[in-house]
């Protein structure tokens, strides 16, 4: 369970569903990431604001990871040091092109607190946006703007448990762009304000902040790392802080943690991207070389004990959930030790021995008769000192006992047993490739994503290693080891005196003599005392299976596009063929197969089936081979195809690496003409749909994802979910008759962007494709109704929830995507509303922390369209938002937009489209896929910088005036049941 919760809490936060327990972890301005470390931190006195001392162990300890290992770092990398103590990562990378990513690593964050400082460390990264030496209260985002940045993608922070890290991605990596960036980072690192009247405003925001990431799994979280690690300061250091610390903040306690942590020897600069690295060498030491400790060093918290014997239990109900989750875990305090090659052997045998049960659990979730929808085993290190094991697994409350007993069974089973040579065989084979593919993408890989990387490798004082360096070191260790190796590293991730049992979430363990965590111990006991049988040679998988095809298809149309790179060919089965060859992404091959209309041709008295088909299909495999069999012949390989749906198609959506393009049109024609609809892929989806609608039914985002968005089209069936009643009556066959013709007659549009051969492709697409029979194309039956928004309607929803939060959301009508110039205009419309939004109601008002507005124009419904403006609020102040909402746009339609404001809003989008168009995923969704429909599509590429740059405020301003109409907006209030008192 301690897995689940530290691998999730890197999501960002969505705009219309908010994960938010990951947040607690590492709270941020807009978005997270996580710092999974913690200490147990012994009070610490009140420091000195005015003392300059010099830290006296800046020399004394390893400045980096590598220094004190016998693992070599990427020679790529550049590290440096000043001698004030400050360090600095320089990578060269040009991917983005002419972009730098940029960071100020500060290796401090909760866990440094003291009793009266529980939030400080998080609040001071808001605070740092909030005023500076060079930059004035409200500045800064307005500066990262004006200079091209889009706040919260572009310049964010985040802070952890052991870290408080800001991110920029500068637009050029010319000396004036790195100037301006070190300039701010520099700010961060010692001029920070502090105003009162700045706290004062900020620590509402805080305390918004604090309101939106409560949720069911939160407070399941909370309850859990209390249980885990209770000696441990851990369960009171969460990042958020507490309510009374936030409220009472001020500049002293303030200055004080911003004095005492934020020292040179604790600060290291990450730059990542497209720069000269001598230039950015001489900016760092003229900006950096200056800083002093503005206060005495403190000691670093110790992590307190871990002590756990025996057999414990723990029960925690939360309804909200929608589901239970069961596991078992050991955990104990690890000494720690420098990373090392025996280190890094260990790591990747156990990781190997993780695999192997993973695939067994796996393959138990797709059989018709598991207990539990989804499972997972992993072991590693958390919280800098903390090492676990854990096997968890999500179920129905009604199925928590027969989940923990399998669970137990299985774990045992692997245990006591081992493995088979051919699961062994697999797992090498997914390894090694993972290992090749690696280093076949080094030359186009993401200069954040490498910033990242050596962030979380510093933080956690492992070896940034280059990817040819780890194949070249791990290769030989995969192929020396044997069934013995993995059998014992799994024993010896068990190997603790004691096992935690835990059941959380919906359940409700209830008898009248025992408590819930006697019942729990009784059933794991119970179970333990089943024998378990050893596991047998599995049979092997292979594909491809079907026969090539005897014949070619026939090309009847050529058609090449000089200036976009394009090349479309036409066969005479009606199959289109769009190709885009590029160099974007090293090795990447991405391919969209569309067909048909999509949720649009939903049947209205089956509403929820497009949803239904997407987990259905994803979940049969194919006639041949089922789901985990289809696994087991692809491994080693790095082709994938998943199905889904849009709004006005269906498709097939897959991934490859350039040697593979034959294997995935192997797969994709597997799917054309074998496709599986099976049962237990039916039943596995419709518990997980029940799963998921009872979540639904308690959380304010799910109210608008159930109800809201049917509501604002006019209650069209099409949109939002079904109540639960109606979806749990969708049957199988009306899946396999809803999807089986489109797929099998409908005209196919396939459209391949990437790193590959363009004549071997189209060769291989002949093949297998063209020789298909041939396909006349369904007619589209008319829309019965087309969706009407519901003008100047007012939808309340109370929601039974003991969450105190709500949301809400105003929205105007309109219209679809195909005008574009008129889409792109509402686009950086909204994207202004967006700011207002921002600066009046959070900013000004303190009342939310998540905001957004923007633009949903339809594609499959002619004329529809909406503009919609969602914040979370306390439930109290719901009214008060609607109103400043509606006066913002009473104020956009009746003042004229100035052009500061105008280019804040347009500039980020400029750079933006610039990375935009060196991006696979752009030229196969946005240009290639659905042009054989809309042609025009091909002219949004070649328009889209012209067009975007020649936009004016005054264009803006006839746009919102033309579509922001406070009589026609349709407002959606989601509130608690129950209001609780404050």
């Amino acid at each position: 369970m301690l897995k689940k919760f530290l691998k999730s809490s890197t999501a960002k936060l969505s705009l219309s569903v908010l994960i938010i327990f990951t947040l607690l972890f590492s709270t941020a301005c807009n978005y997270s990431k996580d710092s999974s470390k913690s200490f147990h931190l012994k009070s610490i006195d009140k420091y000195s604001s005015t003392v300059n001392t010099v830290d006296s162990n800046i020399n004394s300890n390893p400045d980096w990871p590598h220094e004190d290992s016998d693992l070599l770092p990427d020679p790529a990398i550049l590290f440096g040091k000043l001698p004030n103590g400050f360090r600095y990562v320089l990578i060269k990378n040009t991917n983005p092109k002419n972009r730098v990513s940029l960071h100020l690593n500060v290796q401090t964050g909760s866990i440094h607190e003291t009793d009266e400082q529980q939030g400080i460390s998080h609040f001071l990264e808001h605070m740092l946006f909030c005023g500076s030496k060079h930059f004035k209260p409200g500045e800064l985002v307005k500066y990262f703007q004006s200079i091209g940045m889009q706040f919260g993608h572009d310049a964010n922070a985040h802070t952890g448990f052991y870290e408080t890290v800001y991110d920029m991605l500068l637009p050029e990596g010319n000396k004036e762009s790195l100037e301006n960036g070190l300039t701010v980072m520099k700010d961060f690192a010692e001029g920070a304000l502090l105003l009162h009247s700045e706290i004062d405003r900020e620590r509402k925001v805080i305390l918004a902040e604090k309101r939106t990431r409560d949720s069911a799994s939160y407070r399941t979280f909370v309850s859990v790392m209390k249980f885990l690690l209770p000696e441990t300061r851990i369960p009171e250091r969460f990042p958020i802080g507490t309510e009374e610390v936030i409220k009472n903040a001020d500049h002293n306690l303030l200055k004080d943690y911003y004095d005492t942590w934020y020292r040179p020897n604790n600060m290291i600069l990450i730059m990542a991207g497209d720069f000269d690295q001598n230039r950015a060498t001489k900016l760092i030491e003229k900006n950096f070389s200056a800083l002093y400790a503005r206060a005495s060093i403190q000691p670093r918290p110790d992590i307190g004990q871990i002590n756990h014997k025996g057999i414990k239990t723990f029960y925690h109900f939360e309804k909200e959930t929608g589901k239970t989750t069961v596991a078992i875990e050991v955990i104990n305090k690890k000494t720690i030790q420098p990373d090392s090659i025996a280190f890094q052997k260990k790591q990747l045998v156990k990781n190997i021995a993780n695999q192997i049960v993973q695939n067994r659990l796996d393959k138990i979730v797709s059989k018709t008769t598991s207990p539990f929808t989804s499972a997972s085993i992993g072991s590693g290190a958390s919280f800098c000192q903390v090492e676990f094991s854990e096997i968890s697994a999500e179920t129905s409350p009604e199925n928590w006992e027969k989940s923990l007993s399998l669970l137990e069974k299985t774990l045992r089973k692997s245990l006591k047993y081992g493995f088979t040579k051919s699961e062994l065989e697999i797992v090498k084979k997914d390894f090694l490739s993972m290992l090749d593919n690696a280093v076949k993408k080094m030359p186009t890989r993401n200069s954040r994503m490498l910033a990242s990387i050596v962030i979380k490798d510093i933080n956690n004082e492992k070896v940034t290693m280059s990817p040819e360096q780890r194949r070249n070191f791990l290769v030989p260790v995969i192929n020396s080891i044997t069934l013995k190796s993995v059998h014992d590293a799994l024993k010896e991730a068990w190997s603790s005196d004691h096992r935690l049992i835990m059941v959380t979430g919906n359940a409700e363990i209830t008898a009248k003599n025992n408590t819930p965590e006697d019942i729990i111990c009784e059933v794991f006991d119970r179970s333990s005392k089943v024998k378990v049988s050893r596991p047998s040679e599995i049979k092997p998988a292979v594909f491809p299976y079907l026969a090539e095809p005897e014949k070619k298809g026939k090309i009847i149309n050529r058609t090449e596009i000089p200036d976009l790179g394009i090349v479309q060919i036409d066969f005479d089965n009606g199959i289109r063929l769009n190709l885009k060859q590029t160099d974007f992404e090293a090795d990447e091959v991405l391919v969209n197969l569309s067909f048909g209309f999509g949720r649009s041709d939903e049947p209205a008295d089956m509403a929820g089936l497009a949803a239904l088909s997407k987990e259905v299909i994803n979940e049969s495999g194919l006639g041949s081979l089922k789901k985990d069999e289809l696994k087991r012949a692809m491994a080693g390989k790095n082709t994938n195809v998943i199905f889904g749906f849009d709004e006005d198609c269906f498709f097939f959506k897959g991934t490859t690496v350039t040697e593979e393009v034959p294997l995935l049109f192997q797969l994709i024609y597997a799917h054309l003409v074998d496709q599986a609809y099976r049962q237990e892929a039916y039943s596995l989806s419709m518990e997980r749909f029940k799963q998921q609608y009872r979540k639904l039914s308690s959380s304010i985002d799910g109210a608008m994802f159930v109800s809201g968005k049917r509501f604002l089209a006019g209650g069209d069936s099409r949109f939002g979910l079904p109540g639960y009643e109606l979806f749990k009556n969708l049957a199988i066959e009306q899946v396999r008759s809803w999807i089986d013709t489109p797929l099998k007659q409908d005209k196919i549009e396939i459209s391949v962007v990437g790193d590959f051969d363009m004549d071997s492709l189209i060769k291989t697409a002949d093949r297998y494709l063209g020789s298909l029979p041939s396909r006349s194309g369904l007619q589209k039956k008319k829309i019965s109704s087309a969706p009407e928004f519901p003008v100047a309607q007012l939808f309340e929803i109370t929601v039974p929830t003991k969450i105190q939060k709500g949301l809400v959301i105003v929205a105007y009508p309109t219209e679809d995507i195909w005008d574009i110039s008129r889409t792109r205009r509402l686009s950086v419309m909204a994207d202004i509303f967006s700011n207002r939004v921002r600066e009046e109601i959070r900013e000004k008002l303190g009342a939310a922390y998540s905001s957004a507005a923007y633009n949903q124009p339809g594609k499959a419904y002619p004329g529809y369209g909406v503009f919609q403006v969602f914040v979370h609020v306390d439930p109290d102040d719901s009214d008060l938002v609607v109103s400043e909402i509606k006066k913002i746009a009473s104020d956009l339609i009746e003042k004229e937009i100035t052009e500061d404001e105008f280019r804040r809003a347009l500039d980020p989008t400029i750079t933006g489209i610039k990375d935009l168009l060196r991006k696979n995923h752009y030229w196969l969704n946005t240009v290639l896929s659905g042009s054989l429909r809309h042609p025009q599509k091909l002219d949004w590429s070649r328009t889209i910088m012209k067009d975007y740059s020649s936009i004016t405020s005054d264009d803006i301003s006839k746009i919102a005036r033309k579509y922001i109409d406070n009589k026609k907006a349709a407002i959606i209030i989601i509130r608690p049941e129950k209001s609780i008192k404050k």
